[in-house]
């Protein structure tokens, strides 16, 4: 088991990136565990729920330099934890970064511009295409590359 210090983020909505809340703990973890499993088995680990740690953003800062995300530490799918932080856990902090959104009836109007759309779908592309997207929301693959694209009004 390694111990990873955690320091979690509560942010009220993707739109303010004020940080609300922010709680940090250490968690021990297994060293054989994959290194991408991370984020979810630590949340799991302080309470949080599955639904929580599947929407959750992972960074990963030692030291004193700026963190950055797990995705670009290793490309290695069979990286376990000990492969990573072995020798650095002790200078590691792992930072995640949970967003809760109000409900969609709920936010008031001006937050939902055609910038603030456009810029929400950008950022869900970062982490996956635009046909997986098209069977995840309401709107069609074409209509997700107008919008993406200014082409959409």
């Amino acid at each position: 088991m390694l111990p990873v210090f955690c320091v979690v983020e509560h942010y009220e909505n993707s739109i303010e990136y004020d940080c609300k809340e922010e709680h940090a703990e250490f968690v021990l973890v297994r060293k054989d565990m994959l290194f991408n499993q991370l984020i979810e088995m630590a949340l799991l680990s302080l309470g949080y729920s599955h639904s929580s740690a599947a929407q959750a953003k992972g960074l990963i800062q030692v030291g004193k330099w700026n963190p950055v995300p797990l995705s670009y530490v290793t490309d290695a799918p069979d990286a376990t934890v000990a492969d990573m932080l072995q020798d650095v856990y002790h200078v590691v902090t792992l930072k995640i970064q949970l967003h809760s959104c109000p409900k969609l009836e709920d936010l008031p109007p001006e937050q939902w511009s055609h910038t603030t759309v456009r810029n929400a779908l950008k950022d869900l592309l970062k982490d996956m295409n635009q046909s997986s997207l098209a069977k995840e929301c309401p709107l069609s693959q074409s209509m997700i590359s107008s919008i993406v694209n200014s082409t959409y009004y």
